[in-house]
C-alpha cells in the first residue's frame, strides 16, 4: 500500500516495513498450474509439478507420464526418455518445435572467453542479432518468417512414422504461440518405449491415467509439465496513491507505460513486466534493461531532485493506444488461443522490434512523469 510517500509492505507472517522504491520482478509465470483432472490426489504413485521438481527420486526404469507439451514438457521428454522403462506423453495441443541445439561449453571454449573477453562480447552481438531477426520474423510477413516456418516444418519432417507426425503436426502457425525450442523431443518420441496419447483424460486413478477411450495408462511417476497461470504478475495485494488496487485497474486489460511503470503507482516498477518482448528477446536481456531504468530512477532520487515519481495518465494511455493498434500483421493475432492473450485480446508482448524496446528504456523521458 503506498501512502506518505512510502510503500508499506506487509508479509503473510504479518511483519511490516517501509520502502522508498518497489521493484515487481514477479514476471508473468510465477503461479504453477495444476490441471483439473478428476482423482489427480487419487494417484497411488509420485506425481510432482515441473516447478517442484523432486530431485530426491530414482526415475530409473519407472514408468512415467508426464501431462503437457509446452515449453517445460518438451524440454523434459528427452531426458525423461533415457530414464524410464516406458515414458507416456499425454499431448492435448500439439507445438512448433524449433530444433536449437544446446551444445556444452568446453573447457577450451571457457578458457578463450575468460581471457580474452572481446570473443565473448562478440558472440553475445551475434546472439542479439539472432534475436532481432526472430523477432523480426513474428513482426513481419517476409524471408525471416518463412525461414522460421521451413526449420519447423524441417524438424517435425525428422518424424518418420506417418500416423506420429500426425499427431505432433499443429493446426496453428509457427510462433503464434510460444516458440518451443529443442533438439531432443523428436528423438526421444519416436523410441520404442515412448508413447504419444492425445485421447481425451477423463481421470486419473490410483494405479495411472485413464482416458476416454477406456484404457488405463498404468504408472509409477505422473509429471505434471502443466505451466504456469499466465500473466499472473503478483499484483493481486498491491494499493496505488488513490487507494486503487491495480487487480481492479487490470480487470480490463493490462496498461502500463513503457511495460515499466503504472499511472496512479508511484516508485513502483515492473521488471519483464506487461508488454516486454517476451516473445521475441531473452528474459534475461529484459531484465538488465529495465534494472538499468530503474537505477537511473534511483540515482535521481538520492540526488535530492525528486522524492516520487509515476508516469503520466494522458502519456501513459497514448503509449497503450499506440501500443494496442500496432498488432495488425504480427504472428500473434493469427487465429491461435495462445497464453499471451490479454482478457481483451492484446497480446501482452512487445509489438515492435526488439532494437525499438531497448531505445523506449534507454533514458527515462522525465517530461512523462509526475515529479515530486
Amino acid at each position: 500500500v503506498f501512502t506518505d510517500k512510502q510503500w508499506h509492505l506487509k508479509t503473510d507472517a504479518g511483519d511490516e516495513e517501509l520502502f522508498d522504491v518497489v521493484v515487481a520482478a514477479t514476471g508473468p509465470l510465477r503461479e504453477r498450474k495444476y490441471p483439473d483432472i478428476e482423482g489427480l490426489k487419487d494417484f497411488a504413485g509420485h506425481c510432482f509439478h515441473t516447478a517442484d521438481w523432486d530431485d530426491e527420486l530414482d526415475l530409473t526404469g519407472k514408468r512415467i507420464g508426464i501431462i503437457g507439451t509446452g515449453s517445460s514438457g518438451v524440454q523434459a521428454v528427452g531426458p525423461l526418455s533415457e530414464k524410464a522403462s516406458h515414458l507416456t506423453v499425454f499431448l492435448r495441443t500439439a507445438q512448433w518445435v524449433i530444433g536449437t541445439p544446446n551444445p556444452e561449453y568446453s573447457a577450451f571454449n571457457r578458457f578463450l572467453k575468460r581471457h580474452i573477453p572481446l570473443i565473448g562480447k562478440v558472440t553475445r552481438k551475434f546472439y542479439d542479432w539472432i534475436g532481432e531477426q526472430f523477432g523480426r520474423a513474428a513482426l513481419y510477413d517476409g524471408w525471416r518468417r518463412r525461414m522460421i516456418f521451413w526449420a519447423c516444418r524441417k524438424n517435425l519432417d525428422s518424424v518418420k512414422d506417418p500416423v506420429l507426425k500426425e499427431k505432433l503436426t499443429p493446426k496453428d502457425l509457427p510462433m503464434c504461440r510460444r516458440m518451443i525450442m529443442s533438439d531432443t523431443y523428436y528423438p526421444a518420441v519416436q523410441r520404442e518405449h515412448v508413447d504419444v496419447v492425445t485421447e481425451t483424460i477423463e481421470r486419473i486413478e490410483p494405479e495411472g491415467v485413464r482416458t476416454a477411450d477406456g484404457e488405463l495408462h498404468k504408472l509409477d511417476v505422473l509429471v505434471l509439465a502443466t505451466g504456469f497461470y499466465p500473466n499472473a504478475w503478483g499484483v493481486k495485494n498491491v494499493v496505488g496513491a488513490e487507494g486503487q488496487r491495480l487487480d481492479d485497474v487490470w480487470r480490463q486489460g493490462m496498461r502500463t507505460y513503457r511495460t515499466i511503470t503504472l499511472p496512479g503507482f508511484p516508485n513502483y516498477f515492473m521488471l519483464i513486466g506487461p508488454n516486454t518482448p517476451i516473445t521475441n528477446l531473452s528474459l534475461i536481456d529484459i531484465a538488465d534493461i529495465g534494472v538499468e531504468y530503474v537505477l537511473q530512477c534511483i540515482d535521481k532520487m538520492q540526488a535530492g531532485e525528486f522524492t516520487t515519481m509515476m508516469p503520466k495518465a494522458d502519456v501513459a494511455e497514448a503509449f497503450n493506444e499506440r501500443l494496442r493498434s500496432a498488432f495488425d500483421g504480427t504472428i500473434w493475432v493469427t487465429g491461435c488461443n495462445s497464453w499471451y492473450l490479454d482478457v481483451d485480446g492484446t497480446p501482452a508482448t512487445w509489438p515492435w522490434v526488439p532494437a525499438d524496446f531497448r531505445a523506449a528504456l534507454e533514458t527515462p523521458q522525465w517530461s512523462d512523469y509526475e515529479l515530486h
